[in-house]
């Protein structure tokens, strides 16, 4: 009957669907964090803390040119360990701000999955993982923004600022610490640093 609130004729009300989308929905970003956060590795260098993301089970670590900087010996720590591990750089790219470091030692680092960021559309949920303000193994949520955004970064030290072409603009908190950590879809896939 128009008007009428409550269950409907078979058995579900507007409020249950909504229920079980939402605890549906809170479950795949539990999924997502516990398959994605151990890929994720603090950095900390003689100029700060960044974060980084494991690339492959040889120990190479991506992470962006600026968390770098000039330096060319780190420490790294996994999400999911307390114990730091030394790294050196492998190689920057300041243009794209990306970099890539080492970690020597460093046992049973697990790699992330990546996806393609190609794929992405305004509105797709993501997950922003780092360690902000250096607080280890931080989690925020957000949407795609904006695809292809042009974005010119502040110069840092003695280093000029990246142009990024085609960046991916996000509603997911990112606050200094974050840079280097990884974007990560509801796949568990890394499309962004």
């Amino acid at each position: 009957t128009a008007g009428c609130t409550g269950a409907g004729a078979d058995g579900f009300s507007p409020r249950s669907i909504g229920g079980s989308v939402g605890q549906s929905l809170e479950q795949d970003f539990t999924r997502v964090v516990k398959e994605s956060l151990p890929a994720i590795v603090e950095i900390t260098s003689d100029t700060g803390i960044g974060s980084g993301v494991v690339f492959d089970d040889k120990g190479n670590i991506i992470t962006n040119a600026h968390v770098v900087g000039t330096s060319t010996e780190f420490q790294v720590r996994a999400s999911t360990g307390t114990q730091q591990f030394p790294a050196t750089l492998v190689g920057s790219y300041p243009p794209e701000d990306l970099a890539v470091i080492r970690v020597q030692g460093a046992p049973s680092l697990k790699p992330a999955r990546f996806g393609r960021s190609s794929t992405l559309e305004v509105g797709d949920i993501v997950l922003a993982m780092g360690n902000p303000f250096g607080l280890e193994a931080t989690v925020t949520e957000g949407l795609v923004s904006k695809l292809g955004r042009t974005v010119q970064e502040p110069p840092e030290g003695e280093q000029s600022g990246a142009l990024l072409r085609s960046a991916i603009q996000t509603s997911a908190p990112i606050n200094p610490g974050n840079s280097g950590g990884a974007l990560v879809n509801l796949s568990s896939e890394v499309i962004g640093i």
